[in-house]
């Protein structure tokens, strides 16, 4: 699924996705919200009180996909290396693809973190959850997979950094998770 389908079943949170895709977050109004949801704004207000609160939802709905496919990925039946792989793909192509739609996916990234702080926390919390049970599938010890998850999930929130080169974003998550997991198995 993509960004933008993530946020289609609700009008005013696919109205605020394309609003601040469009526009940044500093640049939208709520009239422009309004407009692209085909209401007026004291009907909009009625559904919420302001854009970081669109903003907010806007986002839950993002990171709810992404957690989504990160939990089929670790319960998946692939090799625990692929599996860790595809968790970590979740989440590194949420932002990829809100980058490839949006010149504004920085500051749409960085109001997000801001305004919904412990919602952030806790979705990167879980993918590096879920990265961890993914790599003790096969059946290497808890702890070294719990810290290996703990890396790679920084590792890719330095990929997310560089939004230019999502092929090679992609290339070296896929290399590191390689690399990380060859060594897994040895004490």
């Amino acid at each position: 699924m993509s960004v933008r389908e993530a946020v289609a079943g609700d009008v005013v949170l696919a109205a605020g996705f394309d609003a601040f895709t469009r526009h940044g977050f500093t640049r939208t109004t709520m009239a422009d919200i309004a407009e692209r949801a085909g209401m007026s704004r004291p009907a909009l207000y009625l559904r919420v009180r302001n854009k970081e609160e669109v903003l907010r939802a806007v986002g839950a709905a993002l990171l709810a996909d992404s957690l989504e496919r990160a939990r089929s990925a670790a319960d998946g039946h692939a090799e625990p290396a692929a599996r860790a792989m595809a968790v970590l793909e979740a989440k590194l192509g949420l932002t990829l693809g809100l980058a490839e739609r949006s010149e504004h996916a920085v500051e749409l990234l960085a109001h997000y973190a801001r305004v919904a702080r412990e919602d952030s926390s806790s979705y990167t919390e879980e993918i590096e959850r879920l990265t961890a049970a993914a790599l003790r599938s096969g059946g290497a010890e808890p702890q070294r997979c719990a810290d290996l998850a703990a890396a790679l999930v920084r590792a890719v929130q330095g990929l997310e950094r560089d939004l230019e080169d999502a092929a090679r974003a992609r290339h070296l998550l896929h290399v590191l998770v390689e690399a990380s997991t060859l060594g897994l198995s040895r004490q």
